[in-house]
């Protein structure tokens, strides 16, 4: 087999295209990590949510209860 010869703007338009190539591979890995952070992000900040709204519910069940039980008129009656 003999070697071939690459013209030398076919091979600049080659290596043009390798280093695109490389960065846009970077560039992905790059981003895969951030959208990898922010579902992590996401997650935890729904559970905070929901950890939230539970005590919130909890809180709301006690009043609507402590008021039932008292079963007294306000003072300015």
């Amino acid at each position: 087999m003999s070697e071939q010869t690459i013209e030398p703007s076919i091979q600049n338009k080659f290596d043009q295209l390798e280093e695109k190539l490389a960065y846009l591979e970077m560039s992905n890995a790059e981003l895969n990590d951030e959208i990898f952070r922010q579902q992590q992000d996401i997650d935890s900040l729904t559970k905070a949510h929901r950890s939230l709204l539970e005590r919130l519910e909890a809180l709301q069940d006690s009043t609507a209860e402590g008021d039932l039980q008292q079963g007294e008129k306000p003072p300015h009656y």
